[in-house]
């Protein structure tokens, strides 16, 4: 090895070379050391590791070198072979010490969600029979109760064990936060008539009115267009709300319709 290549060594293992600045005692004659040849001369252009090399060339060599500093070298004997050989070896040696630039990652913006508008549910369970949620405007003073109550006589399910619920959207009313969107409502809606069915488990759901087909549905997204679909082996039905069948009374023979083609047995007198 000699003096150029043990700086280069030195300076890829970050390690400064230590040069005295006067000749030590019993130290040999210090003697000029060979420089790489000029880079017009080479064939090849030289690798980063050479161009390295021949910018850390020195005039002259400092007292204390060692004797085998004066021996020629590979290098010395045929520079343009050994370069492309001594590239690798001070890559290899810098490798693990090379950070590369990290590659900027697009950022993905979620759409901004679809703000819905305040709305109630209400919540009716008839024995093990039906799970009936039901979509109500708020300030609508329209008899829905008397209403569901005539629909349970006509299936016979009126003296059932019955529970009634309410559930308020947004549940908390802050103007200084951001407006409820569609995403919030349908993940607190559903969690909600999961919750109670899981309570109290029963053969049907009903989903009446577009909030509860939309928001409470716990089929799939776009399944409130289905006027029957299958939940974990529960049947889940939509219908139109209370509300819009007290406001347009002709709808009724089509909740009918529906109903004596689900429960055949319950409406055949």
């Amino acid at each position: 090895m000699n003096e150029l290549q043990r700086t280069e060594y030195l300076t890829a293992l970050g390690v400064t070379s230590y040069m005295p600045r006067f000749r030590l005692p019993l130290a040999p004659e210090p003697l000029q050391a060979p420089l790489p040849p000029p880079v017009e001369e080479q064939r090849k252009p030289a690798p980063p590791a050479a161009a390295v090399m021949a910018a850390v060339g020195v005039a002259g060599e400092p007292s204390g070198l060692k004797s085998d500093a004066h021996k020629p070298s590979d290098l010395e004997a045929n520079p343009a072979k050994s370069s492309p050989d001594m590239g690798r070896v001070i890559g290899s040696i810098t490798a693990e010490s090379r950070v590369s630039a990290a590659v900027a990652q697009p950022t993905t913006v979620a759409p901004p969600q679809r703000k819905v508008a305040p709305f109630v549910l209400s919540y009716w369970r008839l024995g093990e029979e039906v799970l009936a949620v039901d979509s109500r405007e708020p300030g609508t003073a329209l008899p829905v109760e008397a209403l569901f109550g005539n629909i349970a006589r006509a299936l016979g399910w009126h003296k059932l064990e019955s529970e009634r619920n309410k559930l308020r959207w947004p549940l908390a009313e802050n103007p200084f936060a951001a407006a409820a969107g569609a995403d919030d409502a349908r993940d607190t809606c559903s969690s909600w008539l999961e919750a109670a069915y899981l309570r109290n488990p029963v053969k049907t759901i009903w989903l009446m009115g577009q909030q509860a087909r939309e928001f409470c549905n716990p089929v799939s997204q776009g399944a409130e267009t289905e006027s029957l679909s299958d939940w974990q082996g529960v049947r889940v039905v939509s219908m139109p709300s209370l509300t819009e069948l007290l406001q347009e009374p002709a709808r009724k023979r089509e909740v009918w319709n529906l109903l004596r083609k689900v429960y055949p047995d319950q409406t055949r007198r």
